[in-house]
């Protein structure tokens, strides 16, 4: 199975809502803003599936100023969490939302 790009998958469902005669600018600007809010829930549900054992030593670690995004990017895939199974479960959950089709 391809994994599909976040920005691939923004501009499908756009498509699919029927959400295709705004300006270029329009459109770039709702893309962004639909990225930046499934990115939230990606980071979000990410953080949900920590054991509380890790969920206790990240929240101990982002009190730390030089706790940087790179950092936080090898904890998550050193958390024992399925980052891609959690990215493709919330994906599909927007999707859904998104489009009205969730159940």
């Amino acid at each position: 199975m391809e994994v599909q790009s976040i920005d691939d998958f923004i501009e499908q469902i756009l498509n699919e809502k029927g959400i295709t005669d705004v300006s270029p600018d329009v459109r770039e600007q709702l893309k962004e803003e639909m990225k930046t809010r499934l990115m939230d829930q990606i980071n979000k549900a990410a953080v949900m599936q920590l054991s509380e054992e890790k969920a206790v030593e990240l929240a101990n670690m982002v009190d730390d100023p030089n706790f940087t995004d790179e950092k936080m990017t090898e904890f998550m895939k050193n958390s024992g969490v399925d980052l891609v199974q959690v990215t493709l479960d919330t994906m599909l959950r927007f999707r859904g939302l998104y489009l009205g089709t969730e159940s």
